[in-house]
């Protein structure tokens, strides 16, 4: 197929590709967004909304709670914590089919968008035609690279809720329908843009030497373990400790999971995951001068700031290098389980699943 976009090379070889080429996207928040910023940001982006008409957004799949939560926070002036400049107008409700905590939920989150003045329509192209922006808010990361097929197809600037896929194969293929459409898109976990990670990144305890990181971990048997739940503490770990991961080992229980990873210059990060007793998500960061506790959890407004700010600009405010190492952090965390605890680089999960990516493009590309 003449159209159809080679796999990406090995880890050494892709970074300066994909920063070379990845539409001049820069990590712009990593360094800005410590506390007391999220104020100010938000101020700006009520300026400029006032010098003209809200973005108009189309949502796809109404089967998270994140759906009518991200619905009320751009949609109703009277929240706390409104973010302006953006408005939910339509909304095509599907959304798994196949997992009963997600599906079960569509009919009472469709009532509750159609509350804040969402219009919901029964196609992905009739949510699509007409709008600035996309969230991809789909709970079930199996769909994500069918929906993206299409939503890419209309040129508009896209954020993918977590998981960005079922697989780390699947997340490849659709990086690179982005690169072939060339549509800017990003993917985070909301602990990435609370002001306590940003500010543990952003040199608030001296160079970061190591982090420790927690959250819950439930596992959906239909995603790659991680993936589901545990993306959470992966990306909370993977921000503070920033790229240059380069090889994990894991400890897998019924209830519990720990993570060992080690990056590029000798350093090592955690990941506790829990399936029983207390949970939550926190961690404790280890710096050239201090020792700092991650915390607290923030809830969505500081990423969905940073979404709005996306859509304005069209930088991503993480660079698909950084995504690419998280996912291949949890599916390498996934191989050592299968191999018993023994290590397994990042470099060979990606190589492993690059061929799986390719068969999967062939009916898009």
């Amino acid at each position: 197929m003449a159209t159809r976009l080679t796999v990406i090379k090995p880890l050494s070889g892709m970074h300066l590709a994909w920063l070379a080429g990845w539409l001049g996207a820069l990590l712009v928040m990593f360094q800005s967004r410590v506390e007391g910023q999220t104020t100010e940001a938000r101020t700006e982006l009520a300026s400029g909304a006032e010098a003209g008409e809200p973005l108009r957004i189309a949502m796809i799949g109404l089967d998270t709670s994140h759906s009518t939560a991200f619905a009320r926070l751009l949609n109703d002036p009277q929240v706390a914590g409104h973010i302006p400049g953006c408005r939910v107008v339509k909304a095509y409700p599907f959304g798994s089919r196949s997992i009963p905590s997600s599906y079960e939920r569509i009919e009472g989150y469709t009532e509750q968008v159609l509350q804040l003045g969402v219009e919901v329509v029964a196609s992905l192209d009739e949510a699509l035609d007409g709008v600035d922006a996309v969230l991809l808010e789909t709970n079930d990361g199996q769909l994500h690279l069918e929906q993206a097929a299409v939503i890419f197809g209309y040129g508009k600037p896209v954020f993918i809720d977590k998981p960005l896929a079922a697989d780390l194969a699947d997340c490849l293929a659709i990086a690179r329908l982005a690169e072939h459409h060339r549509v800017p898109f990003f993917t985070a976990s909301s602990l990435r843009f609370s002001s306590s990670p940003q500010a543990l990144r952003g040199g608030q305890i001296g160079a970061i030497t190591g982090c420790d990181t927690y959250s819950p971990a439930a596992i959906e048997a239909s995603h790659s373990d991680l993936f589901w739940y545990g993306i959470h503490g992966c990306e909370l770990l993977m921000t503070i400790m920033g790229p240059g991961c380069t090889a994990v080992t894991r400890t897998h229980t019924e209830d519990f999971d720990v993570v060992t990873a080690v990056w590029d210059d000798g350093r090592i990060g955690t990941f506790r995951g829990l399936r029983s007793g207390a949970t939550g998500f926190g961690g404790t960061a280890f710096g050239t001068n201090k020792i700092a506790t991650i915390g607290p959890y923030e809830g969505y407004a500081p990423l969905l700031l940073a979404v709005v700010e996306f859509f304005r600009s069209g930088q991503p405010p993480v660079e698909w290098r950084e995504t690419l190492e998280l996912y291949s952090l949890m599916d390498a965390a996934r191989l050592s389980r299968e191999r018993g605890g023994a290590s397994v680089t990042l470099q060979e999960a990606i190589r492993l699943a690059e061929p799986v990516a390719e068969q999967r493009l062939l009916p898009w590309l």
